[in-house]
């Protein structure tokens, strides 16, 4: 199938081509054009969003961080402000594909995606991520967690796009990312795990476990209640096992899937008893 490609460069061109039938918009490409190659998606023509260059931009807004929806991993990966505030997204983000991958893939792009094994998406629920859309009606900002409504699903309307995400800067916390997959390396997440903490306080989510990525909230609470050395951990495990519902598919069972879950919690208890800082 041929398509048109368009490469505005201004918001209001990249709006006016939005809204002719048929076309989609491209951010890094590493999703899409697979689907384009395979024929499951058949659009009339392809907007680019590169030329646009506010787009691009990755700004430090003092306890919050705002990227553009064209910032690449390897530009979130080198970038000083990131890796001082967000460690954990760097971390999550080591954890994606190839080097190829992280100079095309980009944030924005694995949000919109909205897959629940998206690895950078368990770092913005953990940092209360926003994006912000735009549309023909004007502007909306929407919780990461609102904006994903399922496997591939979002809450954009005709016309919409989102033009950034902002999230917390939280490198006063110490953390941790455990993923595993099929291979060591540029694999898709079987189930991972994020988790910020300092003292008595945790948030704690899961990745591929879920129709979208979760966060165990009654455990947090547990835990802000007794601390590491008072916790149960069996409780702690059973209070975040109630937010996963994980399937069997081609990459792994449900039950493999729960196994997975237990022992990486378990793992990251024993790093926070220890007082071992950010472990990956």
């Amino acid at each position: 199938m041929t398509y048109k490609v368009y490469t505005p460069k201004s918001e209001e061109s990249l709006l006016e081509k939005l809204m002719e039938p048929g076309n989609i918009i491209m951010a890094g490409g590493t999703d899409l054009m697979v689907r384009l190659r395979k024929g499951i998606v058949l659009p009339e023509g392809v907007i680019c969003m590169s030329r646009i260059s506010e787009m691009n931009e990755i700004e430090n807004l003092g306890n919050k961080i705002r990227l553009g929806c064209n910032v690449t991993y390897s530009q979130i990966l080198d970038s000083k402000i990131i890796s001082k505030k967000s460690p954990l997204l760097v971390k999550a983000i080591r954890k994606i594909g190839s080097a190829q991958i992280r100079n095309r893939g980009t944030l924005v792009g694995n949000i919109v995606n909205a897959s629940p094994a998206g690895d950078s998406i368990v770092p913005m629920v953990l940092s209360s991520a926003k994006v912000n859309i735009r549309g023909p009606k004007g502007d909306r900002k929407l919780d990461v967690e609102d904006f994903i409504l399922g496997p591939g699903k979002t809450a954009l309307s005709v016309g919409e796009y989102v033009r950034s995400v902002e999230f917390e800067s939280t490198n006063e916390w110490n953390c941790i990312f455990y993923k595993v997959g099929q291979r060591n390396a540029m694999t898709i997440a079987t189930a991972s795990v994020g988790i910020l903490y300092k003292e008595n306080n945790i948030r704690i989510a899961f990745g591929s476990v879920s129709p979208t990525v979760v966060r165990a909230v009654k455990a947090e609470k547990l835990f802000k209640l007794h601390g590491i050395q008072g916790t149960r951990r069996e409780e702690f495990i059973d209070k975040c096992l109630e937010y996963i519902s994980p399937i069997d598919d081609v990459r792994a069972s449900a039950w493999y899937r729960k196994e997975v879950i237990k022992g990486l919690i378990d793992r990251a208890l024993n790093v926070i008893e220890r007082g071992d800082g950010n472990a990956s």
